[in-house]
C-alpha cells in the first residue's frame, strides 16, 4: 500500500525527495510516506493544496529539534522540509528590524546580526541548529527570558501558508502597528497545527556591553525562598535568574571544574549593562545575600561564563544516551511558588529509582524536570500517577505539567499535553476555522 501512495504521489509533487532520506523526517518514531523539500513559496503553496485535497497529514520540518515536543501525529502522510526557506532577506540595523525566514537557523541570523553588534534577544535549546520556524512554533525560549522575554516579545510580522495553499501576512516591519488582535500571538506556540510559517520580521536589541554571572550556592530551600524574596525587593535587575537541584549541579560543575560541593541547591544569576552597572549589581548581590548563601562563585572569564550558560540553555547535558528512557518534564507555576514545588517533586520523587535533575527559570516559574526511567510498567505508571497529582494541584492557579518528551509507554497512559482549562473550546473553534479538515500537523497540539 505505501509504495502504491509513492507510485501515485512522486510524479505529482514538486521537489519531492528521494525514499532513502525520508528516515531523516521521523516523530516519534513514524515515518512519513513523502517528504518533500520546496524551493520557493509557489511550490510550498502547490505542496499544500495537494496535501488538503488529499487529506493528507502534514508536518512541517525545519531542524527537527523540535518534533519530540507534543503528542504523536494522527496522521503523518507528508514532511514539509523548509531548509531552502532560509535568508534574510531583509535587515535595516538602523531600525532595528530584520526580516527573517523560518528555515534558517537561530545561529545564522545571530552571526550576521552580530557584526553591527545586535542580536535576537532569544536563547532556546538547540541554539546551533534550531531554526525560526521550529522556535516561533513553540515558543521557545531560554534563561534570558527572565530580562528579555519570550519570542514572541519580538515578533513584528510573520508569513503563513494557510491550510488551502494561500499565503497571508500578518503584522509588518514597523513596531507599532496592531489594531485588533494580535495575529502573531496566536500563531507563535501553535506548533504549526494553524498554518506553516514562510518568514517573520523581527525587532532587535544593541548586544549588552559587558555581562557577568555569580553562582550561588545553597545550604537549604528557606535560604533560597528568602534570597529571592530579597532580590525581588530590590533595584536588581538580572538578564537571567536560574535553580538548580544538587544533581544538575553536580552535572555543570563537573563540566566547568568548579567547586566540589555538589550537595546544595544554586542559583545563578546573570547580569548584562554595562561595565559599571554590571560590577555594582554583582557587588550589591553578593552584599543582600551573604547571610543566606554558603559559597558564591563569580564568573567572569569569557569561555568560563558562556559553557556555564551552554549548560543552563541546553537540555543535552541532563538526557541520557538512552534515549527511550529519557524523560523531560516542563512545570509551569507561578513563580513564588518555586521553592514549594520543589521540594514537593523532591520529594514525591525520591521512590523513582533514578536521578533526577531540577532545573528552573527561577523567576520565571518553569521547572525543567530530567530523568531516567527503566522501560518498566511499574516504573512509568508511578510517574504517570504522580503527573496527574501535580495537574490536580496546579488547576487553581492555571498551572501545567507537560510531557516534553518520554517513553511511548508514558505518553500512551498519560496525556501529553494535559490541558483542561475554559478556553479549550476556544483554540477548537480557531482550529476547526484555520484547518477545517486537520491537515496540519494533526493531533500534536492539545486541538
Amino acid at each position: 500500500m505505501q509504495d502504491s501512495f509513492q507510485s501515485k504521489t512522486k510524479l505529482s509533487i514538486p521537489s519531492s525527495l528521494p525514499n532513502s532520506q525520508l528516515s531523516k523526517f521521523k516523530v516519534h518514531g513514524l515515518q512519513p510516506r513523502i517528504a518533500a523539500s520546496p524551493k520557493t513559496s509557489e511550490e510550498m503553496s502547490e505542496i499544500i493544496r495537494i496535501a488538503q485535497k488529499s487529506n493528507w497529514g502534514v508536518a512541517p520540518f525545519g531542524s527537527g529539534t523540535k518534533q519530540e515536543i507534543g503528542n504523536s501525529p494522527k496522521r503523518f502522510d507528508l514532511a514539509l522540509s523548509t531548509r531552502f526557506f532560509n535568508q534574510i532577506p531583509e535587515y535595516e540595523p538602523q531600525d532595528l528590524v530584520v526580516r527573517v525566514e523560518s528555515g534558517c537557523c537561530l545561529r545564522k541570523l545571530q552571526n550576521h546580526l552580530m557584526t553591527d553588534r545586535l542580536w535576537l534577544p532569544i536563547d532556546p535549546p538547540y541554539s546551533e541548529k534550531s531554526t525560526l520556524g521550529g522556535i516561533v512554533a513553540t515558543n521557545s525560549s531560554g534563561p534570558c527570558r527572565f530580562g528579555n522575554g519570550t519570542i514572541r516579545d519580538y515578533l513584528l510580522g510573520i508569513g503563513i501558508f494557510q491550510s488551502d495553499g494561500s499565503w497571508t501576512q500578518f503584522g509588518s516591519r514597523v513596531v507599532k502597528n496592531v489594531t485588533g488582535y494580535d495575529m502573531c500571538k496566536l500563531y507563535t506556540g501553535s506548533l504549526g497545527t494553524l498554518g506553516i510559517f514562510s518568514d517573520f520580521y523581527f525587532k532587535l536589541k544593541p548586544l549588552p556591553a559587558c555581562e557577568k554571572s555569580v553562582v550561588m550556592l545553597f545550604k537549604n530551600l528557606q535560604n533560597i525562598y528568602d534570597a529571592m524574596s530579597l532580590l525581588a525587593k530590590s533595584s536588581l535587575q538580572p538578564s537571567a535568574l536560574e535553580f538548580l537541584n544538587s544533581e544538575g549541579l553536580r552535572i555543570v560543575f563537573q563540566k566547568m571544574d568548579l567547586s566540589q560541593k555538589y550537595n546544595r541547591y544554586a542559583l545563578i544569576v546573570r547580569f548584562s549593562d554595562l561595565d559599571k552597572a554590571v560590577n555594582w549589581q554583582v557587588r550589591e548581590l553578593q552584599q543582600k545575600w551573604l547571610p543566606y548563601v554558603d559559597e558564591g562563585i563569580e564568573v567572569s572569564n569569557y569561555k568560563q561564563h558562556r559553557l556555564l550558560w551552554e549548560m543552563l540553555r541546553e537540555n543535552k547535558p541532563y538526557l541520557s544516551k538512552y534515549l527511550n528512557k529519557n524523560v523531560k518534564l516542563k512545570i509551569n507555576i507561578l513563580p513564588s511558588q518555586l521553592v514549594h514545588w520543589i521540594d514537593l517533586l523532591e520529594e514525591n520523587l525520591a521512590g523513582i529509582n533514578s536521578s533526577v535533575v531540577l532545573k528552573a527559570h527561577a523567576g520565571n516559574g518553569i521547572i525543567q524536570m530530567y530523568c531516567h526511567l527503566e522501560n518498566s510498567v511499574p516504573t512509568i505508571q508511578t510517574l504517570a500517577n504522580l503527573i496527574n497529582e501535580w495537574r490536580a494541584k496546579l488547576r487553581s492557579s492555571r498551572g501545567s505539567v507537560i510531557i516534553e518528551s518520554g517513553p511511548k509507554n508514558l505518553k500512551k497512559i498519560v496525556d501529553t499535553w494535559g490541558y483542561c482549562y475554559k478556553d479549550l473550546k476556544i483554540m477548537s473553534q480557531i482550529k476547526n476555522q484555520l484547518d477545517p479538515q486537520e491537515i496540519l500537523n494533526p493531533g500534536r497540539f492539545v486541538v
